[in-house]
């Protein structure tokens, strides 16, 4: 009988290839898992109402925003109910008009989807993304015609979300895809003071193209119901093992030849 001995640098190096792959495997099965929209039995109740929106007299007021400070020009009371289907971080490294433009107000951007377009499941066949400024909706060629047929552009919008709240500005960094939202704020247009930088609001959920997203102040904001937790933390610890062990493993075959 023969016998194969392995020595104990090379047992290493096979388990942590073998934890590589593992982790490989699973950052791939929860970057997918993650973004996956909830099925209806799912919706909290309240994403079916409509957006409620009323004329605000409120007057102009300031918010501070890393160092800078903004005119907010109310112009309605608003609040929405919605399904997060896309999002934006402002802060992210490659939006480079926000940090062009100065604009720390406008932490984040959802793309949220609400009452007509929950009533059926064709909003999980549906693509949504997220640009610097855009919502961008696609659907697959095959049910194209059904797809649109069914969905309610008018139930969705892209809402630039403002705020200098640091309670506020937590739960926005934390919003994922397929979070079900609560937002209370102000319709409202802001101004940097000290230059010239401005964005005016939509009031209307029919209007397209450019100019057509919500600009809203937050007075309030909360998660109704989270998605896809287990599939976040998945995607979170299996991305750091990833590059630990993939690290690891490079050291092991560079000192490899000092230990023989």
């Amino acid at each position: 009988m023969f016998v194969i001995k392995i020595k104990p640098e090379r047992k290493i190096d096979i388990i942590v290839r073998i934890g590589l792959y593992i982790s490989l495997g699973l950052l791939i099965a929860s970057f997918v898992q993650k973004g996956v929209l909830p099925k209806k039995k799912a919706i909290h109740p309240d994403l079916y109402q409509e957006p409620i929106q009323r004329e605000t007299y409120t007057p102009s007021f300031e918010a501070k925003a890393e160092g800078s400070i903004y005119d907010i020009n109310p112009s309605h009371h608003y609040k929405l109910n919605g399904l997060v289907v896309s999002q934006h971080d402002s802060t992210a490294w490659w939006d480079y008009y926000h940090k062009k433009w100065g604009d720390s107000l406008n932490l984040k951007d959802v793309c949220v989807i609400w009452g007509d377009n929950l009533e059926n499941e064709t909003y999980r066949r549906m693509r949504f993304r997220n640009g610097n400024w855009t919502c961008y909706v696609s659907v697959n060629h095959k049910t194209a015609d059904q797809d649109w047929a069914q969905f309610n552009m008018a139930a969705l919008s892209n809402n630039h979300l403002l705020s200098d709240k640091a309670e506020i500005n937590q739960a926005l960094r934390k919003v994922h895809v397929g979070d079900q939202i609560y937002l209370k704020g102000y319709l409202a247009s802001y101004h940097r003071q000290g230059s010239h930088f401005s964005r005016d609001s939509s009031i209307s959920r029919t209007d397209e193209g450019d100019g057509a997203c919500e600009t809203i102040y937050l007075t309030d904001f909360k998660v109704l119901k989270s998605a896809n937790f287990f599939w976040w933390s998945v995607y979170g610890v299996s991305k750091y093992l990833v590059l630990i062990l993939f690290i690891f493993l490079v050291f092991l075959r560079i000192q490899a030849p000092l230990s023989r």
